[in-house]
């Protein structure tokens, strides 16, 4: 027998409301477009992104979309027949290399890949942003800074003559920022990462965007990976293949990178999705005199998800819940259950949970995590369907992307004031914060007006 309660409704960016970002009514709060000066340069270290997804086509910035997937030093897919790029702050990159000689050989490597007389692409190999690797970056683009358009309907998939356009009103945390994405793969390769995050310091970003982690040996668990036995750390021992003093070198210089980067600019991190104390490795580099911000989820009634990290985290952001079914936490969705509530728990904190997820944008078409319903490529002379081209998506990844927007909307602003280095931006983060519930104390959500409003979850 199927439940009769009436399905739940919501406004899809409610996570927006939330952060001061947007009013109930969809319009800026605090803000509007033409406050924006400059807009801020938002570094995405993250897989591929869907560039032409009608929402992201003005925020990704084709030239300097650069990719670590498909080969060592990196290939060009915006570029691709063109001619490739000039000197892009090289001289600004040597300062976080010095005392890391492993860094400054890959600084020159890097610095040569880019000088205008070298190809987008080297030799046979092609940018690796195939629809299948493109999910993750493209919802994280999305919730950065997706632009609300209008696209004209296929024709052939016009229902009345006089429907030739469809409205896709989805907006990022910052509809005005400039997007670079810079994909990677997750191989357990320090220089990779080194790589990546030298180019988005050569390209000046205001924000670096990592909502990952990052497959260190050494540090994905340091309370386990620190013991000894016998001479050799854990990590050592479970590693596919042994570790060169050369590779340990690099992971180890790739940690003070990150935070000699983040002293400049904001390192924005996703703290994991398995309660991981102090959150996963990067996210747990940061302190309060570096400018790496870890970031938590919290649900839609403003607690935290029942995955998200517990203590130890620089700031919490909406994201999708998850139900928990541990000792500590039991958080089910009464929803599933209410015809059937065999096995259900008394103690079960439904109040807690909410079944309000964070959508955002996906892969048109086939890939992603939405599929069309469709076979084939998408029509060239407009939209087909819609539905694809968004989905559910959540984990700290979805609240590191949306800190990451409130960060570039601070510069965008100019409520971050100019000139400030990473330290000072995360201060002015933690400045907007509220605590929207008395028994979290330490969870902290900035909202851009200081007050910020959930929606009305009547999920329980």
């Amino acid at each position: 027998m199927q439940s009769t309660k009436p399905r739940l409704r919501y406004d899809s960016l409610w996570h927006l409301t939330a952060l001061g970002v947007l009013t109930n009514e969809s319009m800026p709060n605090t803000w509007l477009p033409q406050d924006v000066k400059k807009p801020a340069r938002v570094a995405m270290i993250d897989t591929s992104v869907a560039m032409d997804h009608p929402n992201l086509r003005g925020a990704i910035n084709h030239k300097l979309a650069f990719d670590l997937f498909s080969t060592r030093l990196g290939a060009f897919p915006g570029l691709v027949g063109q001619d490739c790029l000039g000197d892009l702050g090289f001289g600004d990159a040597k300062g976080v290399v010095a005392g890391l000689p492993g860094c400054q050989a890959v600084l020159e490597e890097l610095t040569a890949r880019l000088q205008p007389d070298q190809p987008p692409c080297i030799g046979t190999i092609q940018p690796a942003t195939s629809p299948v690797f493109s999910g993750h970056g493209t919802a994280i683009a999305g919730l950065i800074g997706a632009r609300p358009v209008v696209v004209p309907l296929a024709e052939a998939y016009r229902d009345a003559p006089g429907d030739t356009t469809l409205a896709l009103p989805y907006c990022g945390v910052d509809p005005t920022c400039e997007i670079i994405p810079i994909s990677t793969n997750f191989d357990t390769d320090p220089a990779q990462l080194i790589l990546a995050f030298l180019y988005a310091e050569c390209v000046k970003a205001d924000v670096i965007v990592l909502p990952r982690g990052i497959p260190d040996p050494f540090r994905m668990q340091p309370e386990l990976y620190s013991l000894d036995f016998g001479g050799r750390s854990l990590g050592e021992l479970t590693a596919p293949c042994p570790v060169s003093d050369e590779e340990r070198a690099l992971w180890a210089e790739l940690a003070e990178l990150i935070v000699k980067i983040s002293l400049r600019r904001p390192v924005v991190c996703a703290a994991g999705n398995e309660n991981e104390d102090y959150g996963i490795y990067p996210a747990n580099l940061a302190s309060d005199d570096n400018g790496v911000i870890s970031v938590g989820a919290v649900n839609a009634k403003g607690w935290a998800c029942s995955y998200s990290p517990p203590s130890g985290l620089t700031v919490w952001a909406p994201s999708s819940d998850a139900e928990s079914f541990v000792d500590t936490d039991v958080r089910l969705d009464m929803a599933l259950y209410r015809e059937d509530m065999r096995g259900i728990p008394a103690q079960n904190n439904n109040a807690l949970f909410s079944q309000f997820d964070i959508i955002s944008t996906d892969v048109p078409g086939q890939g992603g995590y939405a599929a069309s319903p469709y076979d084939g490529p998408e029509p060239e002379d407009g939209l087909r369907e819609f539905g694809s081209f968004f989905c559910r998506f959540g984990g700290t990844s979805a609240a590191s992307a949306i800190i990451g927007g409130l960060m570039a909307l601070g510069r965008s602003l100019e409520r971050v004031p100019t000139g400030a280095d990473g330290v000072e931006a995360k201060a002015w983060l933690l400045g907007i914060c509220i605590t929207p519930e008395p028994s979290q104390p330490n969870v902290r959500i900035p909202c851009l007006d200081g007050i910020g409003a959930f929606p009305a979850d009547t999920s329980e």
